[in-house]
């Protein structure tokens, strides 16, 4: 059962025929095009988009050409439906969070899905989970050096002691930019 938005109810006149395209994607949410056209000559074409619940996504309505054929209208629409149906979708990060503090990705199709457009508060997100994950894992390597029972060669304490001061500065970094 749809809920029909406002844009429905102004598109919507039972005295003129219209043809329909309906179709359901895999996650439940529909498309409905309808296409009629106006004893004036011209095409006119609804797009609707609903989740799997009924409520409406997205409802409009658009005058397509002169005597259009009916065809050509419900293809254009059941194209436009999709790429609403696109663009609506929620942004999901393409990637697995780096872990370290250099970079560690050199394949250039991974980086751009990287630099894909993200909002600042998924941006901040994914920094303070590298830098909570750099932070453990800095945390973990110096106490194994702690608890080693072997002499510590002092190059690698000191590159270790480094590695915890700097995931500890980043996270704090990032924790100060991600807290309002």
């Amino acid at each position: 059962m749809r809920r029909r938005g406002a844009q429905y109810w102004l598109w919507l006149n039972k005295r003129l025929p219209a043809k329909t395209y309906e179709d359901e994607l895999n996650d439940g949410r529909q498309i409905e095009v309808q296409a009629r056209i106006t004893p004036a000559g011209m095409t006119q074409v609804f797009i609707g988009v609903y989740d799997a619940d009924g409520g409406a996504v997205f409802e409009g309505f658009q005058d397509r050409s002169f005597r259009e054929p009916l065809a050509c209208a419900l293809k254009w629409g059941a194209l436009r439906a999709r790429e609403i149906v696109l663009e609506t979708q929620p942004f999901v990060a393409p990637h697995r969070p780096q872990l370290t503090l250099s970079p560690l990705i050199t394949d250039e199709a991974i980086l751009a899905l990287r630099r894909m457009e993200m909002t600042d508060s998924e941006r901040l997100k994914i920094k303070a989970s590298d830098a909570l994950a750099e932070y453990r894992a800095a945390h973990s390597a110096m106490l194994d050096l702690m608890r080693s029972t072997t002499s510590v060669d002092p190059q690698v304490w000191t590159e270790s002691r480094e590695r915890l001061r700097q995931a500890i500065d980043r996270r704090v970094w990032v924790q100060r930019g991600y807290l309002p």
